[in-house]
């Protein structure tokens, strides 16, 4: 919905800040019916909250079809996700001294059981249902179940309710928000799938959007089937074409017609590619179905290694104002589309800001994404506009931008197309702008890569820019300086944590941070590793996570059978700083389909297994405060990470230096760890 990492990280951030604050204020409120009715109030704390995000553009005054800004919005933010998370904060404590185990540990690991077990139930099965139905659904069950003992008939009839419940609750949610978020027409049809909300509107024109984001208008022959058509007029001969964004935009329907053999058309959702013949008509089911088209319902970097090579790569999606999109920016990918591409192929990418608009932040983005095809191909040239187009291609690409030349092979093609008229063209390419703009892009750019994605930092900063200027030109400074003021941040953390070992101020609580910090910074690397080697393949990163979650609950049953568990924080410390350093030589990058799995079980396991320990530290002989206290501070040290790590560390500072900071806090925490210990044993 926000659109940028800055806005999932912040989110991120709001719900892991609101489970410590509770678990904070847990350790000393709370009964017995007060905490064991938290799920129930969660999920309704949830459902408040989804609403607040459905309502989001009215309560903000964004526009219709607009990503809502997080400057703009971050009260709202805070005011749907908190609550829900306070709520499940508040019970750990109490719940944590009423199961018992050392340190809280098995309240630990059955918390992440719960986590597991309703992430996979909600991510395999619920979530094609819609917010509303999947809330609803469980709310019936939590309050079902907690009423088992006491009255099955009641638990029944509340389960029952809550099912029957489900799909009108959808329906109804669905069309509030379409009356919220204001958009034109009238709501023809929704979806939910796995990777996103669909809309459409009654046409024509037919309006979809993607989480209230505008995807497309159909059909637009005054500017997508132009463009569509100038760009396959680019390569003299296309007979094998890759695009990846060209069917939501109906772009299909022109460059099928110049394709010989095939077009490989790219698209993650599968359910988009089943919905837009009903949605757009005739003529989409019948571009859709021509025997030259091949849908694939891939990850582009899988779709693109996998393949012969091609003539033609359009590289038509969206910004990579997000890790997860940044994996078709990258000079890694660009190198795969090079490999899999004819002597004579051409690639052509989409950047989207227009070329009156080159200072600041927008030209650096084209820059340094200039600068990554650079490294690639030794042609690129740019084709101006409201969105630029970036053509390149080998030695032995035939790639030219003349109108003329364009003209006589569009006369050369049986095209019988309105939107393919040859005056066009001179509109389109505009020379005189394209000799402008090729001298505007400024040299010696720094490229785009998975251990440094620089374009993330820019293309987030840009669309946050919408509502706070400052915000971009914050990030531009960020980005010029390089990563020492994230270093020196990093310095006085450190200094602190050894400062710590001279004092007796809950060395537990700074120790659990830390883990919480480092647990959530191993994931996002991880995480980003395989999106941006592997692809973000839905179910693949389900299970990635599920696998973190199955190694913290396994690690902290484990440890709560220890008889000291805070003796072997030290031992679990330096095990964590190895597991940095693996991160730092790039191992998850190199070998990800092995280390990537292996490595978050085995964080997760060494996150699990520290908490007895820390909780041991900070109970002073109080299970209830050492169990409340320790998990408010592991989840306020990933809060922390989310925060900092994902929005400015990583697409900053680059994958390998944030692996070493992690590295580096963990080492400096042992001290503090060890003398704790002691104090701990000579005061017994």
């Amino acid at each position: 919905m926000g659109g940028s990492e800055i806005a999932w990280g912040t989110v991120m951030a709001l719900w892991l800040f609101g489970m410590g604050f509770g678990a904070r204020v847990g350790v000393g409120l709370g009964r017995g019916t007060l905490a064991r009715l938290s799920p129930a109030r969660v999920i309704a704390l949830a459902g408040a909250g989804v609403m607040l995000f459905r309502a989001a553009p009215a309560l903000t005054g964004a526009a219709a079809g607009e990503s809502i800004t997080t400057a703009s919005a971050a009260w709202l933010w805070v005011a749907a996700v908190v609550p829900a998370a306070f709520a499940g904060g508040l019970a750990f404590p109490f719940l944590a001294g009423e199961i018992g185990g050392s340190g809280g540990g098995r309240a630990y690991a059955l918390e992440a059981v719960g986590a597991l077990a309703g992430g996979l139930l909600v991510s395999l099965i619920l979530v094609t249902l819609g917010a509303a139905a999947a809330l609803t659904l469980s709310f019936g069950a939590v309050v079902a179940t907690s009423l088992w003992r006491r009255s099955r008939f009641l638990a029944t009839i509340i389960a029952l309710a809550g099912a029957l419940a489900a799909l009108p609750s959808g329906k109804i949610l669905e069309r509030a928000g379409w009356r919220w978020a204001d958009h034109p027409g009238q709501l023809h049809a929704w979806r939910e799938t796995r990777l996103q909300r669909l809309e459409a509107t009654t046409g024509p024109p037919v309006s979809v959007y993607a989480d209230g984001r505008l995807l497309a208008t159909y059909p637009d022959p005054y500017t997508v089937l132009p463009r569509a058509h100038l760009v396959m007029l680019i390569h003299p001969d296309p007979k094998r074409v890759f695009a990846v964004g060209a069917a939501a935009d109906g772009s299909v329907e022109a460059m099928v017609q110049h394709v010989d053999d095939e077009l490989v058309l790219v698209e993650e959702d599968p359910t988009l590619l089943k919905l837009l013949p009903a949605w757009y008509g005739p003529h989409m089911a019948a571009a859709l179905a021509n025997p030259r088209v091949r849908p694939v319902v891939s990850d582009p970097l899988r779709a693109v290694a996998g393949s012969t090579p091609f003539d033609l790569i359009l590289l038509f999606d969206t910004d990579p104002t997000t890790l997860r999109r940044n994996r078709t920016r990258t000079l890694e990918f660009l190198r795969t589309c090079r490999r899999h591409m004819s002597p004579s192929g051409i690639l052509v990418m989409r950047v989207g800001i227009p070329d009156t608009y080159l200072g600041g932040a927008g030209g650096r983005l084209l820059a340094v994404l200039a600068a990554t095809v650079s490294k690639v191909f030794p042609q690129v040239k740019p084709i101006p506009g409201e969105e630029i187009l970036l053509v390149a291609g080998g030695p032995r690409a035939q790639i030219t931008l003349d109108p003329e030349a364009l003209a006589a092979r569009l006369a050369d093609r049986p095209l019988h197309d309105a939107a393919a008229i040859p005056e066009m063209l001179p509109l389109l390419l505009d020379t005189e702008r394209a000799r402008d703009l090729a001298a505007a892009i400024p040299e010696g750019a720094p490229p785009n890569t998975i251990e440094s994605p620089r374009a993330v930092l820019l293309a987030g900063g840009i669309h946050e820019a919408h509502s706070r200027p400052s915000l971009v030109r914050l990030l531009l400074l960020l980005e010029s300086t390089g990563p020492w003021p994230l270093a020196a941040a990093l310095g006085l953390v450190v200094l602190a944590l050894v400062g710590s070992t001279s004092s007796r101020k809950r060395p537990g609580a700074s120790t659990a941070a830390v883990v919480g910090f480092c647990s959530m910074g191993w994931w996002l690397l991880l995480i980003a590793s395989w999106q941006a080697t592997r692809g973000s393949v839905y179910s693949e990163v389900g299970a990635l996570t599920a696998a973190f979650m199955a190694g913290l609950a396994a690690g902290a049953a484990g440890a709560s059978r220890w008889r000291s568990p805070s003796h072997r924080l030290p031992a679990l410390l330096c095990a964590g700083v190895l597991l940095s350093l693996v991160l730092t030589a790039g191992t998850a990058v190199r070998f990800p389909l092995v280390a990537v799995p292996l490595l978050l079980a085995a964080g997760g396991v060494l996150t699990g297994a520290a908490f007895p320990g820390t909780a041991e530290l900070t109970a002073h002989s109080r299970l209830r405060r050492g169990a409340g206290i320790a998990f408010a501070a592991d989840e306020a040290g990933a809060a922390f990470a989310a925060l900092i790590l994902g929005i400015l560390s990583i697409p900053w500072a680059g994958m390998a230096t944030t692996a070493l900071g992690l590295a580096v806090l963990e080492l400096a925490a042992i001290p503090a760890v060890v003398i704790a210990i002691r104090r701990r044993q000579a005061n017994s």
